[in-house]
């Protein structure tokens, strides 16, 4: 599968509203500033409970 960075998802006009969740190992908050610079809508950080992910996703869909 190819890698491709949430700022080159954001430029493809099909995905420029879709929520992007980092799921990773970085906890800092400067990496977190430069994921949501990118176009990242929410930040997991490895490991994580299953409730984290499903609190998160909740939080980044439109209701």
């Amino acid at each position: 599968m190819a890698s491709i960075s949430p700022r080159e998802l954001r430029a493809l006009p099909a995905y420029s509203r879709v929520p992007i969740i980092l799921l990773t190992t970085e906890s800092d908050p400067e990496m977190k500033s430069k994921g949501r610079a990118a176009g990242a809508t929410g930040w997991i950080v490895k490991p994580f409970q299953p409730e984290q992910l499903v609190a998160v996703v909740a939080k980044v869909l439109p209701a």
